[in-house]
Parts: structure tokens; sequence; C-alpha cells
């Protein structure tokens, strides 16, 4: 399942014992986007997730956000199925 790319500025880091995110306003709406479109998918339209499975995404730095960004990984909570 291709997820819309990234763009702009964007930085996900842990600053004093919170999570700071940061970024111009193209990275803040293209960041805006990505959760919109996580959230109206239809669960039963991916094939590769199991009744039950969470749908996830991963984003990472150098790739996806700034360098010196943590790892994010974006999850729905409701599960396939369910």
């Amino acid at each position: 399942m291709r997820f819309p790319k990234l763009s702009g500025n964007i930085q996900i880091t842990d600053k004093e014992e919170k999570i700071l995110i940061a970024g111009d306003p193209e990275g803040l709406r293209s960041l805006g986007v990505l959760l919109t479109w996580l959230a109206d998918q239809d669960l039963g339209a991916w094939p590769y997730l199991k009744e039950g499975q969470h749908a996830h995404l991963h984003i990472y730095p150098r790739h996806d956000i700034s360098e010196d960004s943590r790892e994010v990984e974006l999850m729905r909570m409701d599960q396939k199925g369910g």
C-alpha cells in the first residue's frame, strides 16, 4: 500500500521528556495529509494485513523526516475485521 510522501521539513524528537513535532508549513501539512490518509483507509482493502492486525506505517529519519529525528511508527488503534 503506497502512502502519501512527506514533503517540506519535519523533525520529530524526544525533548525534555516530551515528543516534539516541528516543521515548516509544507511539512506540517504533508504530515496532516498522511494522518488523514491513514485514518480514511479501508483496512479490508489491505491484502497483507491479517484479521485482527493494526494498520501501521513507519517514518524514517533521513528518508522521510530530518536526519536528527527519531523513527516514528503511526498505527491505527482499530483492527482489521474488528
